[in-house]
């Protein structure tokens, strides 16, 4: 798994405007004052869109990317939309097709997550073959 999501929260109005101008697909989505699914209530709208879905790290980079290009090519700075917005990237680690992964940011590339107002989060999920073969043989 390589895997780049956005999860953005704040205004209805925001957070419909955002996703027509970048044209996003939701994968989860929550209104203010739904309970999540820690019980809290929650503060605000959001939802969760998949950016990037790849085979390597290196091509999970590049779509990432192009996302943050098409960022900056249409003028989104979330906080100027008073929206909080967070790139969370996954990497499954440990078996024989991903023993390991990382990536790297040149300063340019974390530039632009500051100019366009987002959180970065990497985040490594551990595997194994043992549960890939599990997976296979269900």
């Amino acid at each position: 798994m390589n895997l780049a999501t956005l999860r953005v929260s704040g205004t209805d109005a925001a957070l419909d405007t955002l996703k027509k101008t970048l044209s996003l697909e939701c994968d989860t989505q929550w209104s203010k004052g739904d309970i999540s699914r820690n019980g809290r209530k929650q503060e605000s709208s959001g939802f969760n869109s998949t950016i990037a879905d790849a085979e390597n790290p290196g091509e999970l980079l590049r779509l990432i990317r192009i996302f943050l290009a098409q960022c900056k090519d249409k003028g989104i700075v979330f906080s100027k939309l008073n929206l909080e917005a967070e790139l969370a990237i996954g990497f499954s680690v440990g078996d024989s097709k991903q023993f390991f992964a990382g990536v790297e940011f040149a300063p340019s590339e974390l530039l632009s997550y500051v100019e366009c107002g987002i959180t970065l989060s990497v985040t490594a999920y551990p595997t194994s073959d043992e549960a890939n073969t599990e997976e296979d043989a269900a």
